[in-house]
């Protein structure tokens, strides 16, 4: 075999384990940002970035294979966050809405079921690799972003970006925010924009948070704008639901629908493009290096046995929850089938739009649907059977959010000119990572903050569970408000197939998850959208320092989440500044330091970055 197109085995095996360490700890941090703000972002620039600077010195020889190595690995952990803490909240949170005693998170079961989809996840999306690769269509931005990052690497170590003028102050604004706003010193907005509907008031919050400004900083400016207005459609149906007596709940309802459309048009025209794409690829000479796409037999035995050791896991939980013959033939089948073709459809919308962007919680909330009706036709009801159908979505769910992951990440290591299944091992050792870390950030989240409070609103799992309530307890799904919904996401989709046509993408899926998302989250990402544009003056553009600045926005109020929680199950509490007299002004003053800042580190383009 010609060596070039591989990792040396010392700069793979060093990439895995520190890929591993990268995986374990952000996997755990990013909970809680999943859970406040509903969104993960992809994480593999910045696991480039940060092997390069803390490593880099010692792989100048192979700098391509350390970082393409550690990127796979590391940023693993963060999908399975997404499939996790999207999907298992929906226990504690509808128990607590049927004034039911809430139940702890089940550490073990959430594990067991993570793994699960670990397993599916890598053994689909590995055996569909020359499916998405091969498309010369798909951009790839996070991969492309990565390939330019690690060729700097290559040809320039030790021209590291400077890590004190961006991801420093970004883990400081990050840190320090969230603890001033944990001891009530920072306000949650600095202002809020307030109109009038149907005889209501209703307000739209500046938020100062500095994990949706750290997002929406590693977002495309067209997805923040559509995100911030599905979030402004929130405001303005909350506004007229409560003028006109409705349920609180009716957004999610209208997002609900919007995000049924978007997720089926996303759907067929995957199969559409996928039968394209073969067609032209059959009719003339491939213009990619095959050799870098070729799995072993020995590579495909492992991905087959891995489909088969998830499956099995998948089986043994619902013998252990008391599945009859029928039910374990009816779900495990519908799951498989979800769990092939959305993984696909995950693995595309990230090639697309790339994993920070991709609406991952669209197609997660589309496979929920389909077993939730599969579960009510087998005969499951009440909360118990919720109980019965949460561990096997989230099964699913993981395994659809790996494959969101790792098609950039295996897209990244084409580019770079190494063979793909080189990182097929790093990858599950990054997923399993995240399987064993993430359960338990959760369980710490439910512990100090409770899952469905203010504080962790968990926005997809609450929207999951009013759905869940509908179908398994109350059977009373507003018609009007669906109706609604499935009009707006027609015009939605609509607006893709507009913007495609003239070479924008513009998301259906986003504008979907926005109407769901608590307004204020929309604004706060549109805000460090904005940011970024003030310092690129592209919309497209980034720049070391910025994804830098951002992943240090998002990880600094991680991080101080986690080690609260902690600290709080030790028996340490933080209390509450009382009667402080200039939360207004201190409030302005950071929320002026992030604009401030976040643009300057987008405006600051290195020398290096300039070849």
């Amino acid at each position: 075999m010609n060596q070039s197109i591989e990792p040396s085995l010392r700069s793979k095996r060093a990439g895995i384990a520190f890929g591993f360490v990268i995986s374990f700890v952000l996997g755990a941090a990013f909970v809680f940002s999943a859970l406040k703000a509903g969104i993960t972002p992809g994480i593999s620039p910045l696991v480039v970035l940060f092997g390069w600077v803390a490593m880099g010195r010692f792989f100048k020889d192979d700098m391509k294979g350390f970082l393409s190595t550690a990127q796979v690995t590391g940023s693993a952990g963060v999908a399975v966050t997404a499939g996790v803490a999207f999907v298992a909240p929906i226990v504690q949170i509808l128990a607590s809405e049927l004034g039911m005693t809430v139940p702890p998170v089940d550490v073990v079961s959430l594990i067991l079921a993570a793994a699960s989809g670990c397993f599916l996840g890598w053994g689909f999306v590995g055996l569909a690799t020359e499916r998405f690769l091969t498309d010369p269509k798909l951009p790839a931005p996070e991969a492309v972003a990565c390939d330019r990052l690690i060729q700097t690497a290559a040809d320039n170590p030790e021209a590291r970006p400077p890590l004190s003028l961006s991801l420093v102050p970004g883990l400081f604004f990050g840190f320090v925010m969230a603890f001033l706003s944990q001891i009530k010193v920072l306000k949650a907005s600095i202002y809020d924009l307030k109109f009038t509907l149907s005889g209501m008031e209703t307000k739209l919050p500046l938020p100062i948070n500095p994990l949706y400004f750290g997002i929406g900083a590693l977002l495309t400016v067209p997805t923040a704008i559509l995100i911030f207005s599905g979030g402004l459609l929130n405001a303005v149906v909350k506004g007229v639901s409560a003028s006109q007596g409705m349920p609180g709940t009716t957004f999610r309802w209208v997002g609900g629908a919007a995000m049924v459309i978007a997720v089926v048009y996303s759907l067929i025209n995957y199969i559409i493009e996928g039968k394209k794409t073969r067609d032209a690829l059959a009719d003339k000479e491939a213009d990619f290096d095959s050799r870098l796409l070729e799995i072993p037999p020995e590579r495909k035995k492992q991905l087959l046995g891995s489909i088969g050791l998830g499956s099995l896991l998948l089986i043994l939980m619902m013998i252990y929850s008391g599945a009859t013959v029928v039910g374990l033939v009816a779900l495990s089948t519908v799951a498989m089938l979800l769990i092939f073709f959305l993984s696909g459809l995950g693995a595309l919308l990230s090639l697309q739009v790339g994993s920070s962007a991709s609406p991952v919680s669209g197609t997660v909330f589309m496979g929920m649907l389909v077993l939730s009706l599969v579960g009510l036709a087998i005969g499951l009801e009440g909360i118990e059977g919720v109980y019965f159908l949460v561990p096997i979505i989230v099964a699913a769910c993981v395994a659809i959010c790996a494959s969101n992951d790792s098609s950039q990440d295996y897209k990244t290591m084409q580019l770079n000119g190494l063979k793909v299944s080189s990182s097929f091992i790093g990858q599950i050792v990054g997923l399993l990572g995240g399987a064993l870390s993430v359960p338990l950030a959760v369980y710490v989240a439910h512990e100090t903050g409770t899952l469905g409070s203010e504080n962790l609103p968990a926005p997809q799992a609450s929207f999951f569970a009013t759905v869940l309530k509908s179908l398994f307890i109350k059977s009373d799904i507003p018609l009007i408000p669906v109706l609604i919904g499935a009009g707006l996401g027609i015009l939605a989709v609509i607006v893709e197939i507009i913007g495609k046509r003239k070479g924008i993408i513009l998301s259906s899926l986003a504008f979907a998850v926005g109407i769901y998302l608590p307004s204020y989250i929309g604004t706060g990402i549109l805000l460090g959208s904005l940011a970024r544009l003030s310092g690129t003056k592209s919309l497209t553009k980034i720049t070391h320092r910025g994804i830098l600045m951002a992943a240090g926005l998002i990880t600094g109020d991680a991080l101080f989440a986690l080690l609260f929680g902690i600290l709080a199950i030790a028996g340490m509490e933080i209390a509450a500044v009382q009667n402080f007299g200039y939360g207004t002004i201190l409030s302005v003053i950071f929320f002026v330091g992030l604009l401030v800042t976040t643009s300057i580190n987008y405006a600051r383009t290195s020398a290096i970055e300039k070849l």
